[in-house]
């Protein structure tokens, strides 16, 4: 059974790559870029929604 996505959840660059199969190194272009929003308080912090976001402007595309 999937359990609810909580998009106030962080998301960590590992756990960004797994979500979108995307290696470590796309990832960080994504966040660089701004096409995924994020923001860095020691170590990126992804928030769930812009996740969401940018999946659903890809797949409007």
């Amino acid at each position: 059974m999937n359990t609810p996505v909580d998009e106030n959840e962080l998301l960590s660059i590992e756990q960004l790559c797994d979500r979108l199969f995307i290696s470590a190194t796309t990832a960080y272009k994504l966040l660089q870029s701004g096409e995924i929003k994020a923001f860095k308080v020691g170590t990126w912090k992804i928030p769930v929604k812009s996740v969401n976001d940018y999946i659903e402007r890809k797949c409007a595309d």
